[in-house]
């Protein structure tokens, strides 16, 4: 079983709710927990990336990723990564 990078994406967004213009995360007062067990799975693309990784790195580095639907930045507060 892979995981995919649309697959992943969804996981994560269902546990948001928007919280103002452009910016998500968990219900108030309450913080978001990613726990990833695994991070060599995912199997590479053509052009050697993983794509699921990719995306952890954009939320790492940027603090959010792009809505696939309009391609508007999201900005993702109070996630945990361990």
């Amino acid at each position: 079983a892979q995981t995919q990078v649309n697959q992943l994406q969804d996981s994560l967004d269902s546990k948001l709710e928007k919280r103002r213009r452009g910016v998500y995360g968990p219900p108030a007062g309450k913080l978001l927990s990613i726990f990833v067990d695994d991070l060599n799975m995912p199997q590479k693309e053509f052009y050697g990336a993983q794509p699921p990784i990719e995306l952890l790195r954009q939320w790492h580095d940027h603090r959010g990723w792009y809505n696939r639907k309009d391609l508007t930045f999201q900005e993702v507060v109070d996630v945990v990564h361990v």
